[in-house]
């Protein structure tokens, strides 16, 4: 046996998801040795084994030698490759760090970033200028403008180069004015001693305002710097102000006059100078921008104030994505683009982190913020110490989070200083915006709080600097508690806990006179108490109607307006926890709509198109043109101009690269293609007839008639139907006027037919991807015709197929199939053989769309949009509700695993939805179904049986948390067709430590079973128990696996053994009916403590001991026991769930709703596998279809509408122990997860929704309760 492979982790990224399908091919194979494999191919077994390891992405030929040796679709996995290697793309080159970028990202230039610092020429000449004639100059600029840039990599290496002044300056010194100015700088502020001047460059004044508490030291500071004026103090001064400050500057009258004559505003740069700054820092590191990013990028940027760190920031990540060295536009989009770049470099690094680092980032982040009071938010910078604020390692925790940061270029170190790299982080990053906004008002009281603490210990620790009174209420009120208490300072906690000491002995002193009126507060807290519980039952009763309300109001906007849906359910669980409200977020969440995209438009749209792989839009915007769209991005592609001349723009081919148009001016009607992207005509004018052709299509061994070039006429076709249409590919197009068809070749314009259809039927017609061959389907059949011979093909078709007038025809895109649609259904037949392939009965069809793949097909049918997989089930995957309108598109992404469509609203304007389909169209589908696929109660293990033939199988157990295989079995006894007996299947305990299976052959004899109990931990027998086969019907194994139980099916009568050993521990004999003599039970259900179990027939049984009485339920097909053992689940032969009371015998009721499709045609399923959760509170049940529902077992309510499956036989349900997550196993799709704890499905709906309701929505709703932000909330 070969050495065991490592184990994955799909989650870790696009290779190792891909060595782990890899892995699941090579199972699904019957887990050849790589040796072998290597026999079936041109690679050795090394190599093949390389290309699942999951270290490195192997080559195409490496990897379809694998497939290829598993006999996978080598087709299917090409795609697959190609698909990875595209997602890699996007990530960072490892080697990023290797070199030096010629991007500084947020951080500011330095003076020795002069060589890669561009597009300031112009304003450094005239900042010399300014230094030159005055001794004090003020730059004024807003936040992003790169005024700190432009004076310490533009201004500083000029004047030490010797320009600008006569006399050489006797020293340069650059500083930022912090809290206390004076204290800090005021020997900088004197002259260095050497000849000539010192200039003194201020950058970010404003610190003076937003750090600077003391006014008094704020305006000696400034008179220092203005004292500059004097020139016997052979000093210059230029300070560096945010333009947001000009404001605070004014209230000095002597700024005011240096602002006024030596004012130097840094505004945004030109076209030509942002195009220096992209271009020519990378030429100057022998890098290349390509055209197409430099465009883009003009685009975005021009004329945006405060611009220039988010694009600095962007260039970097796309200089670490790049391709050689080039600079691409592919890269910058997987980068983010300007606006998301800095969000997803720091969303990226918030990934990485645990827990307690995450933490840590907030609160260092949260420290190097000065809240604004009346301005933006500013940058503070910090020193460590004050970072290091709780446990004895904590400095080195902080060092760690620190260097995270600083590599990530999201602040720097500046010796023991730390800073925010820019102001730009606090607007672009959304979760510090967050942060930010969440605690202002802490982060007000906790600046205050460290400024009164740095007092505090500067006066000697005097009391009377303590807080008292409010200002010692609001801090304890804020930072009561570990969680607060740990993000403090060691100063800042004695400082308070000194504080509050001086408070205690201050209360102790009137402890005396508190004594004297106690009985008169006693009284009045009573009366207080009975006010405030009536109150809050007053509070709690408003709420729980509010909630109700609003989960009412999400179950009715769940089709029309789903992502206020989801904001209304989870204010309703959040406000109010129940059945109610928890069976509204279940019934949002399961519509599974994205939020939807609406391209801005200033006029009315004529028409859409969806490209067939579902990612690109078109919009028709009449004489405005035509438009682009990326739905991926949401972000515009391109603009085209409209068809010249006033042409009418009437049909889209498939994505919108073409359009048939009509000349507007011939008399004739007369139609042409127009090549949206190239904006030009394709091929020859097609006009209409003057007259119609009588020879109908399909005349065998004949060719069609010719009718030759369409001749021009002066008679307007004005009785006669007309119809232009694309095919299904959008490689040809179609123009029918009358009986007359013609087919053009998109886009060479070559015509591939001109003849006749039968005049007194309707027909519908597609052409195939190749353009060979025409298929015309009428009431009378369908006929094939081929266009390069014209002539027909015959096909022996079986089933008859025939078309009614509003049937729609469609190749599918290898053309190997061929579907119509219509009012009966969807019908598919092999174009080759003739052969009726998996059809769709009974369902009418509006509307309909085959995936690229050809696996899956979604159609509109009775106000509803459907999801098939005709392979798979004749039963719909998904029924998602629509409102009143119809889709105008529909197409599959199947790379994002969603469904879009396009919606036609009010005044011509338009939305794109999108329906995640993912738990559909991703699950590893197997084509072999499992014989069966069995869960552990608590859905640790599954196991999963497999037929090989011949009566034996394998036996494979997996871990569900990792989807890992823990323990292979072979030899499992599988029963034959020709066996008069049945051989029951695997049985597992409740923790799926050990598993019970029928082994074999057995050594006496083919009529006896060998039943083996497996130790899946260590992976070894334990025990076998042989018997007849004619005396084993069932066996079960109890919950905490010690025993086995068999059973003969009659009476029941069962045999317990000891698994350990195989011993016989008793016999135990159940009461028996004399009617039911010679009658075979099963068991169906196992109680949580294994002393109980329940019979196909109703029968409950003890495993301790006879039962004295006989206690029966009603008959069913498959039943589950509460994990108190106090309830049982059970469907009875009436398909319905009913509840039973175990200790009583009695029925406690039936289940509404039963397991269904959503909607108001579904029908009803009988169910397969019912599970309750660990706490017994919720019942979960699936259907034959695959459809999982969800009760509320006290309140018998149905929770939700259902969840989403793959569309297979589920067999098992299990949940975790903590009953947050379901695991469902079926014979096609193994195993399916799904979260069921409600705080994680809110949170899951917040981020669906894109936040919570709006304050003006909340007012709509829920009216009589103040607004509150329920999302991001625990």
């Amino acid at each position: 046996m070969g050495r065991k492979e490592k184990p994955l982790d799909p989650d870790a990224g696009p290779v190792q998801r891909f060595a782990a399908d890899l892995r699941a091919l090579r199972v699904e194979a019957g887990s050849p040795t790589y040796r072998a494999m290597a026999q079936r191919t041109e690679y050795s077994a090394p190599a093949l084994s390389q290309a699942a390891a999951g270290e490195k992405l192997p080559t195409l030929a490496v990897t379809l030698a694998y497939v290829a040796a598993c006999g996978g679709d080598t087709d299917d996995w090409e795609k697959r490759w190609r698909a990875v290697t595209e997602d890699l793309a996007a990530v960072p080159r490892e080697d990023a760090g290797a070199e030096e970028s010629p991007y500084r990202g947020l951080t500011r230039f330095e003076p020795g970033d002069a060589d890669v610092f561009f597009g300031r020429d112009q304003l450094i000449e005239s900042l010399l200028d300014m230094v030159r004639s005055h001794r004090s100059v003020v730059v004024l600029g807003p936040s992003g403008s790169g005024k700190s840039s432009l004076l310490r990599a533009g201004l500083i290496p000029r004047l030490s180069e010797g320009a600008g002044l006569e006399t050489p300056l006797a020293a340069i010194r650059i500083l930022t004015p912090g809290a206390h100015p004076v204290r800090t700088h005021a020997e900088r502020l004197r002259h260095g001693g050497r000849p000539g001047d010192t200039l003194v460059l201020v950058d970010q004044f404003e610190e003076v305002f937003t750090l600077c508490t003391d006014p008094a030291e704020r305006a000696e500071f400034i008179d220092l710097l203005l004292s500059s004026q004097d020139p016997a103090r052979r000093l210059r001064v230029v300070l560096g102000v945010r333009a947001d400050f000009y404001g605070r500057c004014l209230d000095h009258p002597e700024l005011v006059r240096v602002i006024r004559e030596a004012g130097i505003p840094v505004g945004p740069l030109s076209r030509e100078e942002l195009r220096e700054v992209i271009v020519r820092p990378a030429t100057a590191r022998g890098l290349t921008v390509e055209r197409a990013l430099t465009a883009q990028l003009l685009d975005e940027v021009a004329g945006e104030p405060g611009g220039l760190p988010l694009l600095s920031h962007a260039l970097l990540e796309t200089w670490r994505r790049r391709s050689g060295r080039m600079l691409t536009l592919r890269a910058y989009e997987a980068a983010g683009g300007v606006r998301g770049a800095v969000a997803q470099t720091a969303e990226e690094l918030y990934d990485t982190l645990d827990t307690a680092q995450a933490a840590l980032v907030r609160r260092v982040l949260l420290r190097l913020v000065a809240p604004g009071e009346g301005t933006s938010d500013t940058s503070r910078p910090v020193e460590r110490a004050e970072l290091r604020t709780a446990g004895p390692d904590s400095a080195k925790r902080i060092d760690t989070v620190l260097d995270r940061l600083a590599r990530a270029r999201l602040v720097t170190l500046d010796g023991d200083t730390v800073h925010l790299a820019h102001e730009a982080l606090i607007t672009s990053w959304p979760r510090l915006r967050g942060w930010i906004e969440e605690d202002r008002h802490r982060l007000h009281a906790l600046r205050r709080l460290t400024e009164a603490a740095l007092a505090w210990q500067g006066l000697n620790r005097d009391s009377g600097a303590l807080y008292r009174g409010a200002r010692l209420a609001e801090a304890d009120e804020i930072f009561t508690g570990p969680d607060a208490a740990a993000d403090l300072t060691e100063v800042e906690r004695g400082f308070l806990a000194a504080s509050r000491s001086h408070l205690a002995r201050e209360r102790r002193r009137l402890k005396g006179w508190v004594t004297s009126v106690s009985v008169l507060l006693v009284l009045a807290l009573v009366a207080g108490v009975v006010a405030w519980q009536q109150n809050r039952t007053s509070d709690l009763r408003r709420l729980e109607a509010a909630a109700t309300r609003a989960a009412t109001a999400a179950d009715t906007l769940r089709s029309s307006d789903p992502m206020l849906a989801l904001r209304l359910a989870v204010a309703a669980w959040r406000l109010n926890p129940g059945p109610e409200t928890r069976s509204a977020l279940l019934g949002a969440l399961g519509q599974n709509e994205l939020p939807p995209f609406a391209p801005h438009r200033a006029g009315t749209v004529d028409g859409y198109a969806l490209s067939p792989d579902g990612r690109t839009l078109t919009t028709l915007d009449g004489p405005d043109g035509i438009t682009r769209w990326d739905l991926h991005t949401r972000r515009q592609i391109s603009s085209h101009r409209a068809p010249p001349g006033g042409a009418f723009m009437l049909t889209a081919s498939p994505g919108g690269r073409y359009l048939i148009v009509q000349d507007p001016e011939g008399e004739r009607l007369r139609l042409r293609l127009w090549d949206v992207l190239a904006e030009r005509y394709r091929g020859p004018w097609a006009a209409a007839p003057e007259g119609e052709a009588e020879e109908p299509v399909g005349l065998p061994d004949q060719p069609l008639p010719n009718f030759g070039e369409p001749e021009s006429g002066t008679d307007a076709i004005t009785s006669t139907m007309v119809l232009d249409a694309f095919s299904s590919s959008g490689h040809a197009w179609t123009f029918q006027a009358g009986n007359r068809l013609q087919v053009w070749s998109v886009p060479g314009g070559r015509r591939l037919f001109d003849g006749a259809l039968l005049d007194e039927d309707t027909a519908a017609y597609d052409i195939t991807a190749d353009n060979r061959t025409l298929a015309v389907c009428t009431s009378k059949g369908l006929r094939l015709w081929d266009l390069r011979i014209q002539r027909t093909r015959s096909v022996d078709w079986s089933g008859r197929p025939k078309c009614a007038p509003d049937d729609s025809l469609t190749f599918s895109p290898d053309g190997r199939a061929l579907t119509v649609s219509g009012s009966d259904g969807l019908h598919r037949w092999n174009t080759a053989t003739g052969r009726q392939l998996a059809a769709i009965d009974g369902t009418a069809m509006d509307r309909h769309v085959l995936s690229e793949d050809g696996r899956f097909v979604a159609s509109v049918s009775d106000g509803a949009l459907l999801l098939w997989s005709p392979d798979r089930s004749d039963a719909p995957l998904v029924r998602h509700e629509l409102d009143d309108h119809v889709p105008e598109q529909l197409a599959f992404d199947l790379r994002a695993g969603v469904l879009r469509y396009v919606m036609r609203g009010t005044r011509d304007t338009g939305v794109v939805r999108t329906i995640d389909i993912s738990r559909m169209v991703r699950p590893s589908w197997h084509r072999e179904p499992a014989d069966e696929a069995v869960l552990s109660a608590d859905g640790s293990t599954l196991a999963v049986l497999r037929n090989r033939g011949g009566g034996s199988g394998h036996l494979t157990l997996y871990d569900t948390r990792t989807g890992e295989p823990r323990s292979r079995t072979a030899s499992v006894r599988v029963a034959r067709d020709d066996e008069p007996w049945t051989i029951p299947g695997p049985a597992l305990s409740a923790d799926g430590r050990r598993v019970v299976f029928a082994s074999g052959p057995s050594e006496g004899g083919s009529d006896v079973v060998s039943v083996a109990v497996w130790d899946t931990v260590r992976d070894r027998r334990l025990s076998t128990v042989q018997l007849l086969a004619d005396n084993l019907e069932d066996f079960t194994l109890s919950p905490d696996g010690r025993e086995l139980t068999t059973s003969d099916g009659q009476g029941p009568n069962l045999t317990v053994w000891n698994t350990g050993d195989g011993r016989r521990l008793r016999r135990v004999t159940g009461p028996r009916n004399p009617d039911e003599s010679g009658a075979t039970t099963y068991v169906s259900a196992v109680s949580a403590d294994g002393r109980t179990l329940l019979h196909d027939d109703g029968t409950l049984t003890s495993t301790v001991g006879p039962s004295t009485r006989k206690t029966t339920l009603d008959a069913h097909a498959a039943a589950a026991f509460s994990p108190d053992g106090d309830t049982v689940a059970l469907l009875d032969i009436n398909d319905r769930i009913t509840l039973w009371d175990v200790r009583q015998g009695t029925s406690l009721g039936i289940l509404a709703g039963g397991v269904s499709l959503n909607g108001p045609s579904a029908v009803q399923e009988s169910t397969g596998a019912l599970a309750f959760s660990p706490d017994s509170s919720v019942l979960v049940a699936v259907g034959a279809s695959g459809t999982l529902r969800m009760w509320d077992v006290p309140s018998r309510r149905p929770l939700g509408t259902g969840l989403a499956t793959a569309g297979d036989e589920i067999t098992s349900l299990a949940f975790s122990p903590n009953g947050s997550t379901l695991f469902a196993a079926g014979r096609h799709v193994p195993l399916q997860r799904y979260t069921v704890d409600p705080d994680r499905l809110a949170e899951a709906a917040c981020h669906r929704a894109g936040g919570p309701l709006s304050r003006q929505q909340w007012r709509a709703y829920l009216t009589d309760v103040p607004y509150r932000r329920l999302c991001g909330q625990e």
